[in-house]
């Protein structure tokens, strides 16, 4: 595959050195604006079935980090085709890897990767058409590591959460393994990893974060409740539904979101492990070398940063959405031990965004809206 692309990237050098006719003409309605072209894709999964639609947008960041949007002015090209697609969208009907590239006056953009299937896992039935009162989870993200000699106590205290009848229906958990760099942890994971540089922002272990803010509390589990008390609600702005299938050497994961409150919304999927076995400093019980719930892979990054998700769009009250997640499967994960989180976020009005709502669903297994 990358020799392919590095003969794309020479048909494209032909292809620039014949357009400085076009770009001559552009100028004159519209000068180019110097700068770092990227090309990006709403998604970039997508169904084989003609129907579904991937959007491209083409920004240039100019000199002084502005960023403009130029799709317009802008020619995407499909691997070696010698014409420019029509309009800044694709779907096909054919699975396979399409590699997309943008051309913006004689700047060439990065490539981009479209990956199309048709094994799509199936979705269960909704039960409630009419209903948008769901459930609400949040999530517990623990900062943690088999070398880290202070995380039993966290362990401990979180052990004692999930076996209260009270409190175990009101969130999902995520073991982010990030104390070290992996060699003596046999649940550290790279995703773990970045997830711990953009949420731990203190740097201490252990520590939670809740539904991926700042927001971090220390190992007494009368503070996690504390925590948990301060943000749950009656009611969630959405409900999630998911079907998830190995297939090949990936997890495939369908997603549907139904909003009951009007929003932009993102959605991101996460690939966890349970019956990890891996010896723990500090422990004091057996059971504090198995290790559950471990973060392997995240999908629906936004930046180094941000795990917000891939965006959803705008939805009304009742409208539904769809994404779908491809999943890498390493050769040291169990599959069958693996779920998937999903997650949907919404802006919180300070830049930033809110996680509203949370499930997990079981490799191989298919999950409903919670309705209330």
């Amino acid at each position: 595959m990358r020799q392919i692309f590095r003969l794309i990237i020479c048909c494209t050098a032909a292809v620039i050195l014949c357009g400085c006719d076009r770009e001559r003409e552009q100028e004159k309605a519209h000068p180019v604006i110097p700068g770092e072209i990227t090309l990006t894709a709403t998604s970039e999964q997508m169904r084989s079935d003609g129907q579904d639609v991937v959007e491209f947008t083409v920004n240039v960041t100019d000199e002084q980090g502005k960023v403009h949007n130029v799709t317009e002015y802008a020619e995407i090209y499909l691997d070696l085709e010698k014409t420019p697609l029509t309009s800044p969208s694709f779907t096909t009907d054919k699975d396979g890897e399409y590699l997309f590239y943008a051309v913006y006056g004689l700047a060439l953009s990065n490539e981009l990767v479209i990956t199309a299937f048709n094994d799509m896992p199936e979705l269960p039935a909704d039960p409630q058409e009419d209903n948008v009162s769901f459930r609400h989870r949040m999530l517990l993200v623990q900062h943690t590591g088999a070398t880290c000699v202070n995380c039993p106590r966290m362990m401990e205290s979180l052990k004692a959460l999930a076996e209260d009848d009270a409190y175990n229906d009101l969130y999902h958990h995520a073991a982010s393994h990030s104390y070290n760099d992996g060699e003596s942890d046999a649940a550290y994971s790279e995703a773990a990893r970045n997830v711990s540089i953009a949420y731990n922002t203190s740097g201490l272990y252990p520590m939670l974060t809740f539904n991926l803010t700042s927001t971090a509390v220390g190992t007494d589990l009368s503070e996690i409740k504390s925590q948990i008390d301060a943000l749950k609600k009656n009611t969630a702005a959405v409900g999630i539904a998911a079907s998830a299938k190995i297939s090949g050497d990936d997890v495939l994961v369908n997603i549907e979101v139904k909003a009951a409150q009007e929003n932009d919304y993102r959605v991101a999927a996460w690939l966890l492990e349970d019956d990890i076995y891996s010896l723990q400093a500090g422990m004091s019980e057996s059971w504090h070398n198995t290790h559950n719930n471990a973060l392997r892979y995240a999908a629906g990054t936004v930046s180094q940063f941000s795990f917000a998700g891939e965006k959803l769009g705008h939805l009304s009250s009742g409208q539904k959405a769809g994404k779908v997640f491809v999943l890498p499967l390493e050769e040291t994960w169990v599959a069958e031990n693996c779920e998937v989180l999903v997650f949907v976020t919404a802006p919180d009005g300070n830049g930033n965004y809110d996680l509203v709502n949370c499930v997990l669903c079981p490799v191989g297994e298919a999950v409903t809206y919670d309705y209330k």
